[in-house]
């Protein structure tokens, strides 16, 4: 089963289920950490397991509103709202009219479908008339020892991704920890400006809960004193090239394609030690960057195991 239909999957549970929804279910179901499966939904759809299914109830509600089955306020309480006035706000944010003004033409425009995908060819998926396009360039699987990860933490100093690499550059860390090339991982051969390594995914955020850049390097490598350090486990790991217009594409849909293409080889992701880092190699990313390239390859790492 394909990640696109693994979600056709969920989205079958949830349409049978739109009532009492259980992330715990969903888990079950896909075999990936409840925290995981939302961030693969939201990236895959384009909107959170919770936001599609308060849409979804919303619509089911319309529905029945304009076949007059039952008063609004039975309505509302049955996709779970307990008061008349906490379903109008949320029934007017959808469908900018309240329940009382709905007509056939305003649920036509302003209802949310089920959503669902259509196979168009090997290199993309349909989803109401969007194309999810991105490439796997090159997948191997190498067995990867146990290195020291240095750089600065979301953890650490609370702010976000984007915020974090702009800290990096604007902070030297980035010739910081370019001044300890010696220390460098043998298996780092590559040029690269950093690498984001992303973990302990609990909930819906665009990445982990725990997000660090910096680089890879051996493990006795002293660190600086206004870094922090993780030990990054050896293995077996996914080691991918994914192309794609932009950046944002290449992150939505990395996870999509390593995933597939690993159980197509006989390995399946390791969603017990789970991490994925992306490593901004010179070659392939930063230089093309810079040169206003349509397309870059962002290289990308996620622990695997074979079948």
């Amino acid at each position: 089963m394909n990640c696109f239909e693994e979600i056709e999957l969920v989205i079958d549970y949830i349409e049978n289920n739109l009532n009492e929804v259980d992330i715990t279910d969903i888990s079950k179901l896909t075999g990936v950490p409840a925290g995981l499966y939302q961030r693969i939904f939201s990236y895959v759809c384009g909107v959170s397991i919770t936001e599609y299914v308060r849409r979804r109830k919303l619509s089911e509600a319309a529905i029945k509103i304009l076949q007059n089955r039952d008063s609004i306020i039975d309505i509302a309480m049955e996709y779970g709202y307990d008061s008349h006035a906490s379903f109008t706000r949320a029934f007017k944010e959808q469908f900018k009219v309240p329940p009382t003004q709905l007509t056939d033409e305003v649920c036509k425009v302003r209802t949310y479908r089920r959503f669902t995908f259509q196979e168009q060819d090997e290199t993309y998926y349909v989803m109401k008339g969007r194309r999810i396009m991105a490439d796997l360039m090159k997948i191997e699987y190498v067995e990867m020892e146990e290195r020291l990860l240095i750089g600065i933490a979301k953890s650490a100093t609370g702010i976000g991704a984007q915020e974090l690499w702009g800290r990096y550059f604007e902070g030297g860390y980035s010739e910081q920890l370019g001044k300890l090339s010696d220390a460098q991982c043998d298996d780092m051969t590559e040029d690269y400006i950093g690498l984001g390594y992303a973990c302990d995914f609990k909930n819906e955020k665009s990445l982990g809960d725990e997000y660090i850049i910096g680089r890879y390097y051996k493990l006795e490598t002293p660190v600086p004193a206004n870094m922090i350090s993780k030990i990054i486990p050896g293995g077996i790991i996914a080691k991918a090239q994914i192309r794609g217009k932009s950046l944002e594409d290449i992150i939505n849909h990395a996870y999509i394609l390593i995933r597939d293409m690993a159980q197509k080889n006989g390995y399946r992701l390791d969603y017990q030690n789970f991490y994925w880092t992306e490593v901004y190699t010179y070659e392939r990313y930063c230089n093309p960057s810079e040169q206003g390239s349509k397309e870059l390859i962002l290289d990308w790492y996620m622990p695997c195991a074979k079948v």
